[in-house]
């Protein structure tokens, strides 16, 4: 599931309407997505599946309102029989019946992924140890970030640059990092050493805050050590400033 399976924001309401049509649909891509969690693999698949369940979420409740509404729309008042006649609108209760049922199925089957997902998180995590190399400065917005594994003596160094988004009352944050070095062979430099040569080989950072993360477990770089140890960073950085 790198890429290869992607599931529609609207795959519930496009198309052909029908339940166990789309609750194929739902259950193969959920497959898929259990067997990505069973390699110990994270991301993008729990993100997404967050997303799907806060979407069918957010429709649910604008559905129910928007039915209500239209039921509550008066065409007449018969004065002689004293009764209120609403609209009929030229939508169908069985499928608004159906679609619901698909929506309520649907979110019972995501979370059910999500905390499997979640599981694997707290799984991998517990085997990742997090530390600072050398004091962190006052300014830690931008630095470094070492990452390491334990099985095969790979280490890779990042660039991290962290940014803030403030729209209306709420606040963004961001983190992106820039892969800028590896060794596949070894860890035979220390990381202090590593830090000493970063500062020599990039000038506009001669202070740069660096944190060091390592895996003890043989996982994905890209799918699970890195978006595990920018979330760890992403919360030590929010938190010092």
């Amino acid at each position: 599931m790198n890429g290869d399976l992607k599931l529609n924001n609207d795959w519930y309401s496009e198309g052909w309407i029908d339940f166990e049509l789309k609750k194929y649909t739902l259950l193969a891509y959920l497959q898929k997505a259990d067997d990505f969690f069973k390699q110990s693999k994270l991301y993008p698949v729990l993100s997404e599946l967050i997303k799907h369940y806060n979407h069918l979420n957010n429709y649910e409740k604008n559905q129910e309102k928007l039915i209500s509404n239209l039921k509550k729309e008066i065409e007449s008042i018969d004065i002689k029989k004293m009764k209120i006649i609403f609209k009929k609108h030229h939508f169908s209760e069985k499928f608004i019946g159906e679609l619901m049922k698909i929506i309520h199925f649907a979110k019972r089957e995501l979370k059910k992924s999500i905390q499997i997902g979640e599981e694997t998180f707290h799984h991998l995590r517990s085997n990742i140890t997090f530390d600072t190399v050398g004091l962190i400065p006052f300014y830690n917005k931008e630095g470094y970030l070492f990452i390491s594994r334990n099985s095969d003596k790979t280490l890779k160094v990042y660039r991290y640059y962290y940014s803030n988004i403030q729209q209306e009352n709420d606040l963004f944050h961001n983190l992106k990092t820039k892969e800028i070095w590896h060794d596949y062979n070894t860890l035979s430099s220390s990381l202090s050493g590593i830090k000493l040569n970063l500062i020599k080989k990039f000038k506009d950072l001669p202070n740069p805050a660096t944190y060091s993360l390592h895996s003890q477990l043989k996982i994905s770089f890209e799918h699970s050590i890195l978006p595990i140890g920018k979330r760890w960073l992403l919360k030590e950085i929010i938190s010092k400033t």
